[in-house]
């Protein structure tokens, strides 16, 4: 049996429901704050009411009036707990009924009392004002009751209810209302929510259209930038610069594998020709002559080769640790191998300590290396290098006495395969890399590099604290 996929809803659909659910509870809590609210209030009025018409009722008793007249339904409770008159039956307990609640007592007060069981079943709380009268003469009392047996003197006790139909009257339109404006109420909101978001989503589904249609031929299309300063437009914004970091990397790429091809070309050929054309009259040919040219175009391609694994690698890139090494030793190291190189420029060295820098020895070392080799290339007899800590850095130079390079110049030849005219006129002309491998090297370890002189290039690389 095939498993059924759970169901995704969409971002409109959850923020619709979402908000739906929310109004549900917020406008939920509020019809309940509300209907207790307008309850509460109204028993409040019918408690001060039935206050003021058991006032009034205990007036009249005490004047010997017969009380009637009032809004409040209310009765009247001899000391010996019989009734001596009161609501009609309509509105609450018949006088002529007893009921064992409306007990005789001295004082103001209210009480909650439960009207005897009807048909319907038990009967809910009401709420009575409890007002006492002055004692009365008894044919006051006769007179007032109609009960001929009273003899005594005593107080008569006024139970006035604060009637609960206005409250309940309310409670009901408060109800009937709501009933139907809820529902509609959380719809409009869950509808409202379902629109916004589909229009707020409206860039985002531009941005999705424009890039699925860019492919890796059609990197210089951009998304839409919404004109808002919300996070839609700075996703827009993102998206585009990160479109143009991938169409430059494009570029450098198939300008790189362009140049690499025709770096490649060459050397490959020349070993061809080497090769064939021995082969063409090998009995005429000066075979030591042929392996040593082949060799050295060997060489040039493995130092090519070299070059281009190392620039294209993950590993190209170190990442700064907390390695110490001392730039002072590599350089001195490198220029003491050069010492004793026949033809080669003289080589001095001026180093200060410490000049501790992150990184590794293998790296570093072909930092220092690429750059003697650079300037031993265009020296015309000498090259001094120098190494000194400096504001929270360690500084390399590495001068020459050549011709310089000119300031048109100083940034282009950190490019790849990038030679000027005359290196490339030089027997031991380079790969066009040493340059650009140096700048990778020392990019990567938070350092720059530069031409600061017609032929003095400096390398400020952060410093390590000594400790």
């Amino acid at each position: 049996m095939r498993e059924r996929r759970p169901r995704r809803w969409s971002v409109r659909t959850k923020a619709a429901l979402g908000a739906m659910a929310a109004a549900a509870v917020a406008f939920g809590l509020g019809v309940f704050w509300a209907r207790e609210s307008i309850g509460a209030r109204w028993a409040d009025e019918a408690e001060r009411r039935a206050t003021q018409d058991a006032f009034q009722v205990v007036s009249a008793l005490e004047a010997g009036r017969q009380p009637i007249g009032f809004d409040s339904p209310f009765v009247v409770v001899l000391a010996d707990g019989r009734l001596g008159g009161g609501m009609d039956a309509a509105s609450g307990p018949s006088p002529e009924r007893a009921w064992p609640g409306f007990a005789p007592t001295v004082g103001w007060g209210t009480r909650r009392l439960r009207p005897p069981a009807a048909e319907g079943g038990e009967r809910p709380l009401r709420t009575f004002v409890v007002g006492t009268t002055d004692v009365l003469p008894p044919e006051r009392i006769r007179r007032i009751t109609g009960l001929d047996d009273v003899r005594t003197a005593q107080r008569l006790t006024v139970y006035a209810l604060a009637s609960p139909r206005g409250a309940e009257a309310a409670v009901a339109t408060f109800d009937r209302v709501f009933g139907l404006g809820l529902p509609v109420a959380v719809a409009f909101v869950g509808l409202t929510a379902w629109l916004v978001t589909g229009r707020a989503l409206r860039p985002v589904e531009a941005i999705r259209a424009e890039m699925a249609g860019i492919t890796a031929g059609a990197l210089d299309r951009r998304v839409p930038v919404p004109p808002s300063a919300d996070v839609i437009a700075r996703l827009a914004r993102t998206t585009n610069e990160t479109l143009e970091r991938l169409e430059q990397a494009l570029v450098r790429q198939r300008r790189f594998v362009a140049d690499a091809s025709h770096e490649l070309r060459s050397p490959l050929a020349a070993l061809r020709g080497t090769l064939e054309i021995p082969l063409a009259r090998p009995e005429r040919a000066d075979w030591p002559a042929v392996v040593s040219a082949a060799l050295a175009d060997t060489a040039r391609l493995q130092r090519l080769t070299d070059d281009l694994l190392l620039l294209s690698s993950e590993g190209g890139r170190p990442p700064r640790t907390g390695a110490a090494v001392d730039l002072a030793d590599i350089v001195e190291e490198q220029v003491a191998e050069r010492a004793y190189v026949r033809g080669a420029p003289v080589f001095t060295c001026d180093a200060e300590r410490p000049a501790l820098v992150p990184g590794d020895e293998v790296r570093l070392g072909r930092v220092v290396r690429n750059l003697l080799d650079n300037a031993a290339r265009h020296a015309r007899g000498a090259v001094h290098a120098t190494v000194r800590p400096e504001a929270g850095a360690v500084v390399l130079t590495v001068a020459d006495d050549g011709p310089g390079v000119p300031a048109a110049d100083r940034e282009r030849i950190f490019d790849r395969f990038v030679r000027l005219d005359e290196s490339r006129t030089r027997a031991g002309g380079g790969t066009g890399l040493g340059l650009t491998i140096v700048r990778e090297l020392v990019t990567a370890l938070g350092g720059t590099v530069r031409v600061t002189d017609r032929s003095t290039f400096t390398v400020r690389i952060p410093a390590l604290r000594p400790d």
